[in-house]
């Protein structure tokens, strides 16, 4: 698979016991500053395949070096606003880190933060150091963080475990996920089917780090769309999915404008991304339409490893 962090071009330098160059150390960490402009979700899976998470604060020194070296080494030309990985995604009331280390330190702006439906992750000013919230789908550079021990071992990563050729492992989950992404068109029906003949189901999608997983393949990442195994027997009044698993519409993933539809008959869920730097939502379809590509998850009832 072609991982997004190849399009980020982070333009990294392993050097034994030191950071990247083109990187800032500091105490145990490595941060790299970014400017592409990109979501908040995106920026963090480019900080987590170089082995970091989006830059946790703990104290007001680090917030100021954070906050110098972004001057320094950020786009001119870009806003000078950058996610931090402070956000409410992964839970409804409070916040938290991305790398789950404890919400110790907060550098708010005045009549911050806002407590507004979206405004679920936080940006950091490269002119002042304060912290804002924004919609996690507003396009702005980043700062990843590193842990310098990173950088002194060869990292391995299970992507095959037991899996089929072909298919990736996801650890969090205990599953396998393969693509099909082009060459086959079909129907929902079509599709659960051809899913099944690998002993597994069109995907569903239970936590925020199966998501970024999911945005991990190149072919979701660059604009398309592709069943997922939530559908309704009832015109949208209940929803179930071909996993048996309850199914999910979480924040991070939320319908598209004008759906669900209501439409009376069958009803099947498509994900999509209308662009790589849109937010990606859940339409609902006639099951009967033809999509060309297909994702399915399995679940491992074996030790991977």
């Amino acid at each position: 698979m072609i991982f997004l962090f190849a399009f980020f071009s982070l333009n990294i330098y392993f050097v034994s016991s030191t950071c990247p160059c083109t990187s800032v150390q500091y105490q145990s960490n490595c941060y790299i500053f970014n400017s592409t402009k990109t979501g908040f979700a995106l920026a963090e899976l480019s900080c987590r395949q170089v082995g970091g998470h989006l830059a946790s604060v703990h104290d007001g020194f680090t917030n100021a070096v954070i906050g110098q070296e972004a001057l320094k080494h950020l786009n001119k030309s870009a806003p000078n606003d950058l996610w931090i990985g402070a956000t409410k995604l992964l839970s409804n009331a409070n916040w938290n880190w991305t790398d789950g280390s404890g919400f110790d330190f907060t550098d708010w702006k005045q009549k911050e933060p806002q407590n507004v439906t979206d405004m679920n992750c936080a940006l950091m000013s490269a002119t002042d150091d304060y912290w804002i919230t924004q919609d996690c789908n507003e396009l702005n550079s980043f700062v990843c963080q590193i842990p310098l021990s990173v950088f002194n071992t060869t990292p391995t990563y299970p992507l095959n475990a037991n899996c089929s050729l072909g298919w990736s492992y996801f650890a969090p989950t205990h599953s396998c996920y393969g693509v099909n992404a082009g060459g086959y068109v079909g129907n929902w029906t079509a599709a659960e089917t051809h899913c099944q003949q690998s002993g597994a189901h069109l995907i569903t999608i239970h936590s925020y780090a199966e998501y970024l997983h999911l945005l991990s393949y190149d072919f979701v990442a660059w604009s398309y769309d592709f069943w997922t195994g939530i559908y309704s027997p009832d015109s949208g009044k209940t929803w179930k999915s071909s996993d048996d698993t309850p199914p999910e519409f979480p924040d991070y993933i939320p319908w598209c404008t004008g759906h669900p539809t209501n439409i009376s008959g069958e009803r099947c869920v498509v994900f999509y991304m209308q662009t790589r730097e849109s937010k990606p939502c859940y339409y609902d379809s006639d099951c009967t339409t033809q999509i060309e590509r297909t994702l399915c998850k399995k679940r491992l009832f074996e030790d991977p490893f």
